[in-house]
């Protein structure tokens, strides 16, 4: 089943029972159309079990000449499921979030028609990348965007899971420079009760190749979001590489094969484990359809702030103290505001005021790995060498 991982695109996950389900972009791996559904016991290893809408629904087709959906989003309404996916061409802003309904998470499911949508001539972004999110008084809303205009959120009605003003667009909340192409697209909200900010997840530059993962937080729902430096997601005076603080992008470890482009995330939080997760995909090759699943920890700073787990979950999150044990010979990989592939070195630590400030954990191969960030605030991941 480890299989179920390769040709995963924009994932995001549900947990049903004792069992998870993931829903992601129709890439025809497998070879099936509409939005591929995996099924999991353990997060570990998937398998392709089904197909929400295998064909392109009407009104999507006709408006956006759409060959599949992508990026859907997934989520449980009393006893009833929603999925809302994004219907488009690329590099085109004809689009269309639809939304469609089922009472089983492997369908039937019946399509329930136009959430939003946009062309050049109604909006200056575009309709795909659905993610709902929910304030402190339990209100639906919808992030979404791509590239073009930037993030935008919007009021949902509860009862319909569609907007809640008929073509409302809503608030812009984010927004890349020209300069950059606009590269900035996948948005997911998770709230945090423990610090009382929301946290706004995004993915900057090419899918391609140079895909990376940035977060900035707010007091509200609606913005605006800052980074760790202060800066809005909005402020296109700024250099487009130093807005929003980034936590993962392409690297490479001494002796192993890069991994490039990781982006497109979701949270997912386990019922059984109560840990958080990231959700997204990766690259084996650049521009090349070798994408595939990876799940790593979420964890927390002491600063309020996300930090990513070094590698996959495997199973088991230990959290570690700071001890002497921990000194030694490490392969350390420093991130940079630019996107290009960062590739790790070699690290002896031998007093502990050396570590950067983060996060220590062990996995289930006992393997000991750092997460955190500089005083510049760059993410760091570490690996101790094993002996």
């Amino acid at each position: 089943m480890e299989n179920g991982k390769k040709g995963v695109h924009d994932p995001t996950i549900i947990q049903v029972g004792d069992k998870y389900y993931l829903f992601s972009t129709d890439t025809t791996q497998p070879a099936t159309s509409g939005v591929p559904i995996r099924q999991s016991d353990n997060l570990l290893d998937w398998e392709f079990v089904a197909s929400a809408l295998p064909n392109v629904p009407v009104e999507a087709q006709k408006w956006t000449n759409a060959k599949g959906l992508w990026a859907p989003e997934i989520i449980q309404v009393n006893d009833t499921y929603r999925m809302y996916y994004s219907a488009s061409t690329f590099g085109s802003t004809t689009s269309m979030i639809g939304l469609a309904i089922a009472e089983n998470i492997l369908g039937p499911w019946e399509d329930a028609g136009e959430v939003v949508k946009t062309n050049s001539e109604l909006a200056n972004h575009n309709a795909i990348d659905a993610n709902v999110c929910y304030d402190r008084q339990g209100n639906p809303w919808m992030v979404y965007g791509s590239f073009f205009g930037g993030i935008y959120l919007t009021r949902l009605n509860q009862r319909t899971g569609k907007c809640l003003f008929k073509g409302d667009y809503g608030k812009q909340l984010a927004i890349r420079s020209q300069a950059v192409e606009g590269a900035i697209e996948g948005p997911f909200i998770y709230y945090h009760p423990e610090t009382d900010y929301f946290y706004l997840f995004l993915s900057f530059d090419s899918l391609n190749d140079t895909y990376n993962i940035r977060v900035a937080r707010s007091k509200e729902i609606d913005g605006s979001y800052l980074d760790m430096n202060g800066q809005s997601l909005t402020d296109l005076t700024l250099a487009p590489d130093t807005v929003g603080t980034k936590l993962v992008g392409s690297y490479q470890w001494e002796n192993e094969e890069p991994v490039y482009g990781p982006g497109h995330n979701s949270i997912f939080f386990d019922q059984k484990t109560k840990q958080l997760f990231v959700v997204h995909h990766k690259r084996r090759k650049p521009f090349t359809d070798e994408f595939s699943l990876q799940i790593r920890p979420l964890l927390w700073a002491e600063d309020g702030w996300p930090v990513v787990g070094v590698e996959e979950y495997d199973g088991e999150i230990t959290i570690l103290a700071l001890c002497d044990e921990l000194l030694g010979d490490w392969e350390w990989l420093v991130f940079q505001d630019h996107s290009d592939l960062i590739v790790s070195e070699k690290k002896n630590f031998k007093e502990q005021v050396a570590f950067e400030a983060g996060i220590f954990y062990q996995n289930k191969q006992k393997q000991i790995f750092f997460t955190g960030r500089t005083p510049s605030n760059h993410p760091v991941f570490g690996r101790k060498k094993v002996n």
